[in-house]
């Protein structure tokens, strides 16, 4: 087995703390990517963007197939005096425009966090404005937090497995775009990991994946689970493993940049 580098030990532990640090607010300036159904508010930010309102109780469903960039993300009353969440609505192109022009000047390269199972968005995007600025990010990421609907409670924990697959078309949906930008890595924590898996067949590029206590079984990337002969199992049958290295960007000699880390 190969031994992990330090660089690699510390930035394991900078990831971790991603779910671990909490900030004051939840006014989120930088950009997001949500596959949590969005409704036009009829208005437009000052820029000319699109308005939109979303909340973490609108329910997914597992054929959804979309997923909107935003930024500017803060918290209004709609018309019925309900707290949600506003955000100007980004096309493909202005979110390449923001991640290109972030690593030009230096702020890292992005890192797309998708939460996991029980996590509402500002909780995520809380977490990830901690992460943005923590010690131990130094310049090094730019994280992107990734959102999908999740209800949470020990009662909709199979609701919310449910619409996994629906996150997971989303991400699928934009294969094109988030393959054009710069290097680039991923991290899933819990049940985020399952919007990974249905989005792996995709093969989506990224330098590193990151699969934080991850709801989908370890040993599917153990060469004697994957030579099994049990072609019943839905694990063994999608070969969840072979697909999600496959989404490990190549470099000039053909071999993967970076690694799958299950941590």
């Amino acid at each position: 087995m190969k031994t992990k580098s330090t660089s690699s030990i510390t930035l394991a532990i900078f990831l971790l703390q991603v779910w671990s640090v909490a900030s004051a607010g939840y006014f989120y300036k930088g950009l997001a990517l949500t596959s949590i159904d969005v409704i036009k508010t009829g208005d437009t930010s000052w820029g000319g963007n699109p308005l939109v309102h979303f909340d973490g109780t609108i329910k997914g469903r597992a054929d959804d197939k979309d997923a909107t960039f935003l930024k500017n993300i803060k918290e209004v009353k709609d018309a019925t005096g309900k707290k949600v969440l506003e955000a100007e609505k980004l096309t493909v192109a202005q979110a390449k425009a923001i991640i290109n022009q972030a690593s030009s000047d230096g702020k890292g390269k992005p890192l797309f966090c998708i939460h996991g199972f029980n996590v509402q968005p500002r909780t995520h995007l809380k977490k990830v404005k901690a992460a943005t600025v923590d010690k131990f990010n130094k310049g090094k990421f730019m994280p992107i937090p990734v959102m999908w609907p999740s209800e949470g409670g020990a009662t909709n924990y199979w609701g919310d497995r449910k619409t996994t697959p629906g996150a997971g078309n989303g991400l699928k949906s934009l294969k094109k775009a988030l393959d054009s930008f710069p290097s680039k890595s991923l991290l899933a924590h819990s049940m985020g990991n399952r919007v990974l898996r249905h989005a792996a067949d995709s093969k989506l590029k990224f330098d590193n994946i990151f699969m934080v206590a991850a709801d989908v079984r370890h040993d599917i990337f153990h060469k004697d689970y994957i030579n099994s002969g049990d072609a019943n199992d839905e694990n063994r049958t999608e070969l969840q493993g072979k697909k999600i290295c496959s989404m490990l960007s190549s470099g000039s000699n053909g071999k993967p940049k970076g690694k799958v880390y299950v941590l």
